[in-house]
């Protein structure tokens, strides 16, 4: 019986010991894969400057300026329609000037909703136009960091300045949105992205 309870004083005694032990094996495991690791690569790029320099090309696309013409066409035969409508109120004689105003009244509502509606249809296009650019400026940072390695790439918001005429919460908001407050120059790959993006715009236009 004692020989019993001595044994189960063992065990009770081990388990938490081999435990701690074993605890102890994952940790340096871990970290000695981690010390095994190479350094982590960052590199930084300005992402505004990136769409500066192409969303300006895009908006200005073949496709866009053909929607803006086309609106811009029918807001001109529309506001014609207007305009022929006063002169001829204007010429016609009194038992005319009744239907004549309810034709211009008309005529000048659509030609309004015409306009809100065409303005948020330019605007759709506008968005999916950035969006497109924003697949490709995913699509070049992610060629540039696989070809040198680059383990983390980010977008930099070190060169935006307060703007001193916001009132204090905007500018709370602002403080608290900024993300890195330095980057040295070595590290940013602005111009690899624009000149990865230049290349590939030339191939799809040729």
């Amino acid at each position: 019986m004692f020989k019993q309870s001595r044994t189960k004083l063992t065990r009770w005694i081990l388990v938490p010991v081999l435990a701690v032990v074993a605890t102890g094996f994952g940790y340096r495991a871990v970290a000695v894969a981690i010390e095994s690791r190479p350094p982590t690569v960052a590199v930084v790029f300005n992402l505004q400057l990136v769409f500066d320099s192409f969303v300006e090309r895009a908006v200005l696309g073949a496709e866009y300026k053909q929607l803006e013409a086309n609106i811009d066409a029918e807001r001109m035969v529309r506001k014609a329609t207007v305009e022929n409508l006063i002169t001829a109120y204007d010429e016609a004689g009194d038992e005319d000037k009744e239907l004549l105003f309810d034709q211009i009244q008309q005529a000048m509502g659509e030609a309004e909703k015409y306009i809100e509606f065409t303005e948020r249809e330019k605007d759709v296009e506008k968005s999916l136009i950035m969006q497109t650019l924003f697949r490709d400026i995913k699509s070049a940072v992610a060629k540039i960091a696989e070809a040198n390695n680059y383990d983390l790439v980010i977008a930099s918001d070190a060169s935006i300045e307060l703007n001193p005429k916001l009132p204090s919460r905007a500018t709370n908001e602002q403080i608290s949105m900024h993300r890195i407050y330095y980057a040295n120059n070595q590290i940013d790959i602005t111009e690899q992205i624009i000149t990865q993006m230049n290349l590939e715009l030339e191939l799809k236009t040729n």
